[in-house]
């Protein structure tokens, strides 16, 4: 019979010795003494885990340890990452050691955890109950059409590319400082003084008119019953600043708080979880300092080499010890990263042979680089190489052009992995939008989706009708669906848009069939799939297949909504097919991602690091580069790239015995073996720190 007794603030588990052996040893089977280490720590632990070491398997059982050995309840556990992917594959691994028991039902990223903190309560955010959640593209939709209505031009915004992208920007980062809409203005007139002050660079016109903005671009998200994804964790983390109560309320749900990817919180999030561990302390974070590189999404590396500060008692422990990467990867990796003073340290071990050393190769210029990068990958085809096993990860999107060129000629297949998420094509948003329309065709928050699709196919409804639309919408106090009925529109228009909302009507009363019957039948109805097979367009075909895959897809949702929202919090398309091709993506892209043989074009000084990017940060990036490779590391630069141009400095970096000039096929010299490389206060940001981030 198990008993529990009162432990450290936290219920311990202890059960019959044997029952409670076999379950340590299944849960700690196969980690390293170190990692075993970590996972059964109490209190505020620090995870320094570098490249390779295994992480996710020592935060794994990390949660499951807390469950099966101290007998913490699953529901009480909190485990949060950044992306969907990893969060499921953390589900899974716990539900993996945990064997016939139930697994923590909070597990996931910050973005969903955020918005289920708010669905329970969403009046903290001035929302009323089945609000919908905005993605990025619709919240850019929102925000233009909030400078129309306020006699904005976007080019007002900023003085960028796209000031429309510049502005909305700026208000994702003031929900990510914490920063409401009506303590916007005055905390920009801060961060505009101390930037006179210090002879920092701002724009002050852009930045007043972003916090005006801000006021009324919340009142319309409010007013349509929406949130976007910085309201997810602005709102509730700000409330439980302001209200002990709810704090206390939220707080009280769980005794242990687990965070994956430490190094890559802002400030929002580093702030939610610190309210949320306030009370028992009990919280496990693991990340890295040397692969913070994400500092333009607010990625705060400051953060992670605070952790001992903000909890005086904590524990670090590193892991060193990789399992991804030969000798000479890890030395030159080590030699890089160790040029970096702030960092808390550490050196990363092998666990496999001494390999082969890195390629540095020369090009005179792109076309030759790429064509020189094709032709080895062609090579190692040739000798046996899975095109799967090969990447090629460069500093800047521009890069894949040439890249892709040199392959084609090659007859070499590649895929450039994460360039449109599968959510953000416009076929399944325009699918989506349809199906929010047939689920809530009265709400005022299905407007947005009624402005979307309610031309396409075309059915005459330009600005003008759709302004009437509008307008009706308004006098009878109805959504922009309802108005339709008694809109004065042109004959031929009223007749194919009353012929629509007709189909969406029809399709959301049949309540028979399954949630990917209806997506079918609207796309059907409404005539959209009809509009795709007529067009010519090259991408038709590849439209076709997204839209079945998302009614395939659909099938594992039991509704609309549940479906929705998946899609609103979702960051990358379902099965991307990456088999039997070479994958083509930035380095930023790579990260987390391990490859047997890595190309890393474009170590120039034109290139690499980027001018326009912090030396520090690059200097991770370039660790976080080479850290990619499981065999092979080739890197390439050239001579002219837009002007005359020299190495990376990081090259230099990297020791000569770990390196080789050209290509290893060429080389008649032995491997030689690696060298080792060993190398305040929680409190609101001052104006200066948040002037860093605008």
């Amino acid at each position: 019979m198990s008993k529990f007794n009162e432990m450290n603030g936290l219920t311990v588990h202890t059960a019959d010795p044997s029952a409670r052996a076999e379950r340590m040893a299944a849960i700690l089977d196969g980690l390293t003494p170190t990692q075993a280490e970590a996972a059964m720590l109490q209190g505020a632990v620090l995870v320094l885990a570098g490249a390779g070491t295994g992480k996710t398997r020592t935060l794994t059982a990390g949660v499951a340890s807390r469950i099966a050995l101290r007998g913490v309840p699953p529901a009480r556990i909190l485990a949060v990452t950044f992306t969907n992917k990893a969060a499921k594959e953390m589900a899974d691994r716990i539900r993996g050691m945990l064997v016939g028991e139930s697994v923590p039902s909070w597990v996931g990223t910050f973005h969903g955890l955020g918005a289920r903190q708010l669905r329970i309560e969403p009046e903290v955010a001035a929302l009323r109950p089945g609000f919908d959640i905005l993605d990025a593209d619709d919240s850019k939709r929102l925000v233009k059409r909030t400078l129309k209505a306020m006699n904005v031009s976007p080019e007002d915004a900023g003085d960028g590319s796209d000031p429309l992208k510049q502005l909305c920007n700026r208000i994702g980062k003031f929900k990510d400082n914490l920063i409401t809409p009506d303590e916007a203005p005055a905390r920009v007139e801060a961060m505009i003084a101390q930037a006179k002050a210090t002879h920092g660079t701002i724009d002050p016109i852009g930045m007043r008119l972003a916090a005006r903005i801000y006021i009324e671009y919340q009142r319309r998200l409010r007013e349509a019953n929406a949130a976007d994804f910085g309201d997810l964790l602005l709102w509730p983390t700000k409330t439980m600043q302001r209200d002990e109560a709810y704090r206390r309320r939220w707080a009280d749900r769980f005794d242990c708080i687990l965070a994956d990817e430490y190094q890559d919180v802002c400030y929002v999030q580093y702030a939610w979880l610190r309210l949320l561990a306030a009370d028992h302390g009990e919280i496990f974070v693991v990340g890295d300092d040397d692969q913070s590189v994400y500092s333009f999404r607010g990625a705060d590396i400051t953060f992670i080499r605070r952790f001992e500060h903000d909890f005086p008692s904590s524990r670090q422990v590193r892991l060193e010890d990789n399992f991804r990467s030969t000798g000479h990867i890890l030395a030159a990796a080590n030699a890089v990263i160790a040029q970096d003073k702030k960092r808390l340290g550490k050196t990363l071990r092998t666990t496999k042979a001494v390999g082969e050393p890195i390629e540095v190769v020369g090009f005179h210029n792109a076309e030759g680089e790429a064509a020189g990068i094709a032709a080895e990958i062609r090579r190692r085809g040739s000798a046996g190489v899975s095109w799967d096993q090969i990447a090629v990860l460069y500093r800047s999107n521009h890069m894949s052009r040439g890249i892709e060129e040199a392959l084609m000629r090659s007859r070499v297949p590649y895929v450039i992995v994460g360039d449109v998420g599968f959510y953000q094509r416009a076929e399944i948003k325009d699918a989506l939008a349809l199906l929010r329309l047939a689920a809530r065709p009265d709400d005022f928050q299905s407007d947005e989706a009624f402005r979307r699709v309610c031309n396409t196919p075309p059915r005459g409804i330009g600005p003008k009708a759709l302004e009437e639309i509008h307008l009706e919408a308004a006098f009878r106090g109805v959504s922009l669906l309802q108005s339709v009925e008694t809109a004065k529109l042109p004959p031929k228009a009223r007749v194919a848009i009353l012929s629509f909302v007709d189909a969406i009507r029809s399709v959301g009363r049949n309540d028979t069939g399954t949630l990917a019957d209806q997506i079918s039948l609207l796309l059907d109805r409404t005539g959209y799939r009809e509009m795709l097979r007529a067009s010519r367009a090259e991408e038709t075909e590849d439209r076709m297949e997204n839209l079945q895959e998302l009614v395939t897809l659909a099938g594992s949702f039991h509704n609309a909504a549940d479906l929705l929202d998946h899609a609103a919090l979702a960051s990358a398309a379902p099965g991307e097919a990456t088999e039997g091709r070479v994958q083509l993506m930035t380095l930023h892209k790579g990260k987390g991602l391990e490859f047997p043989h890595v190309f890393l074009p474009g170590w120039d000084a034109s290139t690499f690091p980027s001018t326009y990017g912090d030396h520090d940060e690059e200097r991770r990036l370039a660790y976080v580069a080479l850290t990619r490779g499981m065999q092979r590391v080739s890197i390439t630069h050239v001579e002219y790239r837009r002007g005359f141009t020299r190495p990376s400095c990081f090259i230099d970096d990297i020791p000569a015995a770990n390196r080789v000039m050209g290509w290893l096929h060429s080389q008649s010299m032995k491997s030689p073996r690696p060298v080792g490389i060993s190398s305040r206060a929680f409190a609101e940001l001052d104006t200066l720190e948040l002037l860093r981030r605008f």
